[in-house]
């Protein structure tokens, strides 16, 4: 418990789960039913689960996840208000490979459903607040 100028405060419980994906196709989908399982409500859940779809697949396409050996990380944080999902690729691809071009909709996807959601080089990340996320 915390102790402020006020009184005492409950401090939110939190948990962090990280799980690593082969950075495979394939895997976008196992990532996305993974994450969408800390998510009580079910169209939080798929907007979770589409979001995840995104970023798994931009790191996967875009990045040095899709070498062999590969792996793209998903962190998932969750707390009483929400949950907040993180997604780690291995950063550029060399430049003797070439990455294929895209539409850009990913991202677009993400601000729109995100709570919240942001960029530090290879963590992509969103949050969802849910108010009694497990």
């Amino acid at each position: 418990m915390k102790v402020t100028a006020a009184g005492p405060v409950a401090e939110q419980s939190a948990c962090t789960c990280t799980r690593a994906f082969a950075g495979c196709p394939e895997s976008v989908s196992a990532a996305r039913s993974w994450v969408a399982g800390f998510f009580p409500d079910p169209a939080t859940a798929a907007d979770a689960a589409l979001m995840t779809s995104e970023l798994v697949t931009n790191a996967i396409k875009y990045t040095a996840c899709c070498l062999p050996g590969g792996q793209v990380l998903v962190r998932v944080r969750t707390s009483e208000a929400g949950v907040r999902v993180h997604v780690i690729d291995q950063g550029a691809v060399y430049p003797c490979f070439q990455v294929p071009g895209g539409l850009g909709l990913g991202l677009v996807i993400v601000r729109l459903l995100a709570d919240a959601c942001g960029c530090e080089g290879g963590n992509k990340w969103f949050a969802l607040c849910t108010g009694g996320a497990r």
